[in-house]
């Protein structure tokens, strides 16, 4: 688990990590060394604030912003992809799992409001 001491640390890893999206949703990081350098940024970094104090949890409040569309990103795109085969594209697409492409129009939708999310 990383923890994040000061809102600067915070915001300099929001930074990176809008970054890393806008440029997978650009075409200039492919979507597999994206997931690779994005690392699940949301949950390794418990941006949901389930191990967070209340100092952290006023952090959290104050960056909600900045969070929302990491939420998004972990929720309804990367916690939902699946193993790109093509013998289990179909039962993976039946239970409601994405395939790179499908991931990748989610991720530029997400992508294109980074701007009107950042505080």
């Amino acid at each position: 688990m990383v923890t994040y001491p000061s809102e600067p640390e915070l915001v300099l890893a929001l930074d990176h990590h809008d970054e890393l999206v806008r440029q997978c949703a650009a075409g200039a990081l492919s979507f597999g060394a994206f997931c690779a350098a994005y690392d699940n940024f949301y949950w390794a970094y418990a941006l949901d604030g389930h191990e967070s104090d209340a100092a952290g949890q006023a952090l959290l409040g104050r960056l909600a912003a900045r969070v929302a569309p990491h939420r998004a990103l972990a929720e309804t795109v990367l916690a939902h992809i699946h193993p790109e085969t093509p013998e289990s594209r179909a039962s993976y697409g039946k239970a409601g799992r994405l395939d790179t492409d499908e991931a990748m129009v989610r991720l530029k939708l997400i992508a294109a409001g980074l701007l009107s999310w950042k505080a």
